[in-house]
């Protein structure tokens, strides 16, 4: 009972993680800090938030084009072609899985008996060297006669995953009234953790979820990518078995595996019956607008721009049997789950299956409560197995640690012969994408060059542009501090050595995540001529110092504003290219200027290269601080960083940012 009060103590650790603010940390120099130069200026109150801020108002926008959609589906073809089209728009946003007929190469790895059901530990591979460790739980032999219909546990977020004494209490739960369950351990969880020192996992669970994500995010995939594919590999091991029903197999789970049993329940035909719990709210709603993003499988690349909501989970298979399960004091908002459950509601009935749908909460805060559990195995009992019966939750013989372990040798499954990670999987695959990319640079024209970064890194077309609107001006010893407004409620600021009505025919415009007094912008200014170094959105004053919850060493300190915007399918590289060609086009026409070199450090030289690339007639020469580090060479660092500004979703697919810096230097405009 320790380990599994331990385990507890870990889930309330992470749930409080997961709920905390998005708030700058006050220190003792913030109060000697100058005011924002937008605040000042009456333009934005809270210039961390203005990026946050922005992307809430599109999703208010998004919310209301789905409720007009949703109003449409009156008949059960309109229906059928709604969850058509969203399951398509799913599985590309999941990007490209593995081949299905790969071997599974399973092996049971112990056998127990117990007082009301047998256990077997499990090993299988869902792609060739990535192990799946699970415990199989089922009836006794002489009490319920096989083949049994089968659950599949999908984990939440403790550490030793499986063995969390609900999430084996469900599968025991299910084998003592006559059903087969198979719980398995997600990816850095129980026996799969991935990032080792020493045989010792340095980070697990959503801190490793969140690493996985943000490196799946160049290869055009997703946390969630994983996940899902060990789930239907789970299914293609339970319908190999004699002793399972493979047409009667439903899947649950709570907290991270009811987000696991969402996508599960939407995308696998072979899933007869689900019951998510703990997880249906809305991304419309509190979810993005207080709570915040959470764990990188739960954003799916522009879901929310292509009308994707929880409500959709509850529905893209009906009319198979949904029981949703949730808390009255959730974290994630039961109102909120409560609202997705009524438009389901209304789906299964237009589909004169409105019995198949049901809901049951407890009052209590976020976990697999006892009601919930109890109320997912009556559902199996009712549809798959034919009986409608009261059980109780009882007595529950548990599985230690140790009786629980497919793993006889060792800590992890990265213990075992050729094992490959997550990580590993993604870098295969960049290597994969390498020939034909770099094919796509050879003698390139520069028109075809310009098509392919700005369709990929999601720049606006021309008429698409907002102009640059000059908002306000203000002298700084022998400089002036400008803003401009780029988009509705976005401003940059920038430091310009010249005044407004000055005419000139070259300019320098320096662009830096350090902002527009950082010691580079000083220097270039230093060296002469005109220069406006400035402030792209999210950088400087309107950088977003958002929660640890996305490690601002690995991820960057706005993780959680880039999770909004990759929800909306927007890229944070294509918005600052936005920014600054608008800002260019200002300057053209205020200034008359001719000639334009861009110069830039940090990770704004991933803007630079692609803004150069894009718009080849803007600048005349790009000047970078370093040489910067590839992203298949991000990808390749056990921890990269990968910082999610940059990360362009399925990027890799068509340049890295050395095919860039080729492609500039040969066409002569990278500077030495």
């Amino acid at each position: 009972m320790l380990i599994a009060k331990r385990t507890k103590i870990l889930l309330s650790v992470i749930s409080i993680l997961a709920i905390l603010p998005s708030v700058k940390i006050a220190t003792a120099d913030d109060s000697a800090k100058p005011q924002p130069f937008i605040q000042a200026q009456g333009l934005c109150d809270n210039p961390e938030a203005m990026l946050r801020e922005k992307f809430l108002s599109e999703i208010d926008e998004a919310k209301e084009k789905w409720i007009a959609t949703y109003e449409t589906l009156k008949t059960p073809e309109d229906v059928a072609n709604y969850q058509k089209r969203l399951r398509a728009n799913f599985k590309e946003a999941l990007g490209q899985m593995w081949d299905r007929s790969a071997p599974l190469n399973p092996q049971i790895t112990g056998t127990l008996v117990k007082d009301t059901y047998r256990a077997e530990n499990v090993i299988f591979e869902s792609v060739p060297g990535v192990y799946v460790t699970g415990t199989m739980f089922l009836p006794l032999e002489d009490k319920f006669k096989g083949p049994y219909p089968a659950l599949l546990v999908m984990c939440g977020h403790t550490l030793n995953g499986k063995a969390y004494e609900l999430y084996q209490g469900l599968g025991i739960l299910a084998a003592t009234n006559g059903l087969a369950s198979f719980v398995v351990d997600p990816i850095d969880q129980g026996e799969r953790f991935q990032y080792l020192k020493d045989g010792k996992p340095t980070i697990a669970s959503v801190a490793a979820h969140n690493m996985v994500h943000a490196g799946s995010i160049l290869v055009g995939r997703n946390c969630a990518t994983f996940e899902v594919w060990d789930g239907m590999r789970a299914i293609d091991y339970l319908q190999s078995r004699d002793d399972i029903i493979a047409d009667k197999i439903g899947v649950s789970g709570t907290s991270g595996g009811g987000t696991q049993t969402s996508y599960m329940m939407s995308l696998d035909d072979r899933v007869a019956l689900a019951a998510p719990s703990c997880y249906i709210c809305s991304l419309f709603d509190d979810l993005t607008h207080n709570l915040g993003p959470q764990d990188g499988e739960q954003n799916i690349f522009g879901q929310l721009k292509f009308g994707m909501d929880h409500a959709d989970y509850l529905f893209l298979r009906a009319p198979i049997p949904t029981l949703m399960c949730g808390a009255t004091k959730d974290f994630f908002n039961i109102d909120d789950g409560w609202r997705s459950y009524r438009y389901a509601v209304r789906i299964f009935s237009r589909l004169g299956y409105q019995n198949r749908i049901s809901i049951v909460e407890k009052d209590d805060e976020h976990g697999y409560s006892d009601i919930a559990r109890v109320a997912t195995v009556r559902w199996m009992l009712r549809w798959l197995a034919g009986r409608d019966e009261e059980i109780t939750l009882g007595d529950l013989t548990l599985l230690n640690d140790e009786e629980i372990r497919s793993i006889k040798s060792g800590k992890s499954v990265m213990t075992l012969p050729n094992a490959l990670t997550s990580r590993d999987l993604n870098v295969r695959f960049a290597k994969e994408l390498e020939p034909a990319r770099r094919a796509k640079w050879q003698d390139v024209k520069p028109e075809a060059a310009a098509a392919l970064v700005k369709e990929r890194a999601l720049v606006r077309n021309d008429d698409a542009r907002p102009e640059a609107k000059l908002v306000a001006r203000e002298k700084v010893d022998d400089a002036y501090d400008v803003a401009y407004e780029t988009d509705e409620n976005v401003y940059l600021t920038a430091r310009e050595n010249f005044a407004d009505d000055e005419q000139f025919d070259a300019l320098t415009i320096v662009i830096g995540d350090a902002g527009r007094n950082s010691e580079y912008s000083q220097k270039v200014a230093a060296e002469g001529g005109k220069v406006a170094c400035v402030e792209l959105r999210g950088y400087g004053d309107t950088q977003a110092i958002g929660r640890t919850y996305y490690s601002h060493a690995h991820f960057g300190t706005d993780g959680s504003d880039y999770c909004l915007a990759y929800l909306l399918g927007k890229s944070y590289v294509g918005l600052r290219v936005d920014d600054l060609v608008a800002l260019v086009e200002s300057y053209r026409k205020a200034h008359g200027v001719k000639t334009i070199k861009l110069c830039a450090e940090g990770r704004a030289m991933t803007v630079a290269l692609v803004a150069a690339v894009a718009f080849p007639s803007e600048f005349d020469k790009v000047a970078l601080a370093s040489t910067p580090t590839t992203w298949t060479a991000q990808l390749a660092s056990e921890y990269g960083p990968i910082y999610m500004d940059n990360a362009i979703h399925g990027v890799l697919y068509d340049f890295d940012l050395d095919d860039l810096t080729g492609y500039l230097a040969k066409v002569g405009k990278l500077a030495e």
